[in-house]
């Protein structure tokens, strides 16, 4: 396609999808049918894209590797760091190897509160991904709940390996799970709209009203 016609014709897909993300109430059957369908759309992960698309994409709408961020305060008791996650790009269905160091200043212990916000990048523009069954850029207020199995459990390995708590309460202390493996499953399990693409998700944990921590990651997944 000529130059000429290929730069409008991606501004005004932009402007489009900008327009339809901003418009759109998630609460509406017919808006939420309208986000899921541009979440949809095939999208070229960041990192491997050339040429004009790229000259039009701000610094902070890039995804050119995994990364995370601290977007509580040094303040929050828990404290993640030294975060890191192979392959990069994360494959669909596949095996990531990811670890971490954490701090936890004081016990936490029910209730939990987790508020997800999970974005993802079509053309131009991040559109939140919409809190269906349960999935997407939901609000947990009782994540303890959530966690598989009785407290009394054994955790699993890796986890038990390097006794890294995995049911309420976490009691304080300093934890380190080496680089280590986890299977992720394949697309047909996973929710209609968690495609290939560049995503940007959030975490803010908190109980009774007092933030815990608060991390932003941003990755790209691929088949």
């Amino acid at each position: 396609m000529d130059r000429k016609l290929v730069i409008p014709s991606l501004f005004f897909a932009a402007i489009a999808v900008i327009f339809v993300a901003s418009a759109v109430k998630p609460s509406d059957k017919a808006s939420l049918k309208m986000i899921m369908d541009l979440l949809r759309i095939p999208q070229t992960l960041e990192r491997f894209k050339t040429g004009n698309e790229v000259e039009y994409q701000s610094h902070d709408l890039r995804v050119l590797k995994f990364s995370w961020h601290n977007c509580g305060s040094a303040d929050d008791p828990v404290k993640v760091k030294d975060v890191t996650l192979t392959p990069d790009p994360v494959k669909l269905p596949g095996e990531v190897k990811t670890g971490f160091t954490a701090q936890l200043l004081k016990t936490v212990d029910k209730p939990i509160k987790a508020a997800l916000v999970i974005k993802k990048k079509v053309l131009f523009a991040w559109i939140e991904v919409p809190c269906v069954d349960s999935v997407g850029s939901c609000t947990y207020t009782d994540l303890c709940a959530k966690i598989p199995g009785k407290p009394t459990d054994a955790c699993p390995p890796p986890l038990s390996t390097y006794n890294i708590p995995c049911h309420c309460p976490f009691k304080a202390g300093n934890y380190t799970l080496p680089p280590s493996n986890f299977d992720l499953p394949s697309i047909g399990s996973l929710p209609e709209w968690l495609e290939e693409g560049d995503y940007s998700v959030q975490a803010t944990i908190s109980s009774n009203s007092t933030r815990l921590a608060c991390y932003r990651a941003e990755l790209s997944l691929t088949k």
